[in-house]
């Protein structure tokens, strides 16, 4: 798949679970340009990739203030660990603050880096 369309899959669970999860304010951060830029451009946009973008944006009025930014890559090191920790577990990782201990250290450093 690429990974435009990949990151558009993530950006749609993540729409999904803030929904879920009744939150007011939302912040959605991706590290690809084309998503964020997509996103920020849904109105005029005109190809398939944002069109895609412009339906799955129509949530954005069930949340209070919507804001999507731009990250490094860099910034992005705690998503990336733990997208590859589910992946080689085969399931799905769901926690609040109360994270396990094993990934305080990355947290704390992409915090850091942010």
């Amino acid at each position: 798949m690429d990974i435009t369309w990949a990151e558009l899959d993530a950006f749609k669970e993540g729409l999904k679970l803030a929904e879920r999860l009744k939150i007011d304010k939302l912040i959605v951060e991706s590290d690809s340009a084309m998503l964020v830029n997509a996103v920020k451009k849904r109105r005029t946009d005109i190809s398939i990739l944002g069109q895609c973008v412009r339906k799955e944006c129509d949530v954005f009025s069930n949340f209070e203030s919507v804001q999507v930014n731009w990250i490094n890559r860099n910034s992005n090191y705690a998503a990336d660990f733990l997208c590859n920790l589910a992946i080689s577990n085969k399931n799905d990782l769901y926690f609040d603050m109360n994270y396990p201990l094993d990934i305080h250290n990355i947290i704390i450093q992409d915090v850091i880096n942010g």
